[in-house]
């Protein structure tokens, strides 16, 4: 059973980390939010989806930022604690480092279950989802795109596009003057067409019964040539990689693989449960800040660690869907230096305590 003093580190901690997960999904979305109504302003996207997309990443990039929350919650609120003195007072009720990784344990272990529990339950069958209302997305942005009676520029201003009316999905009195590669200047009329993604994922205008035009702007010498059907590409979204669709296969599915990248995505969704408990053991006694410490200091000294162990992670994560290492190394060489990283922090502790105590005892007998 916890005790009060546990209660009250548990509390402390789980209200910073609420409150930096939320400042870093706000963050990370605004980023994302931008992105998408990027899209949607091309085109490439349908506006009602939007919040919906924004809704699935949010859960999806938990399994990220939790582990980096969970580390500046413990640098924050122990760090406070220390600078206000009262670790100091429960140290001197017998409140020592082993109980405080005892509070630290009792929030980290039910974190790390939840994050596990996203990585390998719910997150895949969300990406699965995600890719269905991307598709459905774009397939609604296909009708949205053009804007009847204005003009639009489209595949990076080659295009200029003017639909006359918009029937459902057909388009009427079309307009399309485009710039060739040799310095030409064409124009595509159509009395009526339609949009259409291809299985490559590029998006094209498909003309019928109009007239194309094409010379040099201030020549006589165009070029007229009538049409039945007439083919326009609107934009150049490269076509979505198999790869990525690795990470909406059930986590059952990936087990026993010899695939190097299904194996790489197994480890991967091993690694944030398991960031959380090795921060769990180092952060602690990164934080131990003396009084007139700086505030910051050790923060960023955290953030810096957590940044290499992330960059690391990418490192072996390339390397392993690669094939350059096997399973039984794969990400776990950068799990096990951080273990030794937070065994040397705390070999350097109590060795540095028990000399200091062994220091004090032999002072009276030497002065004696």
């Amino acid at each position: 059973m916890p005790s009060i003093v546990d209660r009250y580190l548990i509390r402390e901690i789980a209200l910073t980390l609420l409150a930096t997960t939320l400042v870093l999904l706000a963050m990370v979305l605004s980023h994302r939010l931008a992105g998408y109504l990027s899209k949607a302003a091309n085109g490439l996207l349908a506006r009602d989806s939007i919040f919906l997309l924004l809704g699935l990443q949010a859960i999806n990039l938990l399994t990220v930022l939790v582990p980096v929350a969970f580390l500046l919650s413990i640098m924050l609120a122990l760090g406070r604690l220390y600078r206000d003195h009262e670790m100091t007072a429960l140290a001197a009720c017998g409140y020592g480092p082993l109980s405080v990784y005892r509070a630290v344990f009792l929030l980290a272990a039910p974190l790390a279950l939840f994050v596990a529990g996203l990585s390998f339950l719910a997150i895949p069958a969300l990406m699965e989802f995600q890719f269905e209302v991307l598709a459905r997305a774009r397939k609604e942005a296909e009708i949205s795109m053009f804007t009847p009676g204005s003009f639009r520029e489209v595949l990076n201003g080659r295009h200029v596009v003017y639909i006359g009316a918009l029937d459902g999905r057909e388009l009427r009195n079309v307009f399309v003057q485009s710039r060739e590669p040799d310095g030409d200047l064409s124009i595509t009329t159509g009395d009526r067409g339609h949009q259409e993604v291809g299985e490559d994922g590029i998006r094209r205008i498909i003309l019928d019964h109009g007239y194309r035009y094409r010379g040099t702007p201030g020549q006589g010498d165009y070029e007229i040539a009538r049409f039945e059907r007439a083919t326009v590409r609107v934009d150049t979204t490269p076509p979505p990689q198999d790869w990525q669709h690795q990470e909406t296969l059930p986590t059952w599915q990936l087990w026993g693989s010899s695939e190097p990248r299904l194996i790489a995505e197994l480890q991967m969704r091993f690694n944030s449960p398991i960031q959380v408990l090795v921060i769990a053991l180092w952060a602690p006694l990164l934080a131990r800040a003396k009084p007139r410490e700086g505030r910051y200091g050790r923060v960023v000294a955290a953030v810096l660690i957590q940044a290499i162990n992330l960059n690391l992670i990418g490192v072996g994560e390339s390397w392993l869907s690669h094939g350059v290492v096997g399973p039984g190394v794969g990400l776990w060489w950068v799990h096990g230096l951080f273990l030794l990283f937070g065994a040397g922090l705390l070999f350097q502790y109590y060795s540095g305590s028990r000399g200091f105590r062994l220091f004090r005892r032999a002072a009276p007998s030497v002065a004696s």
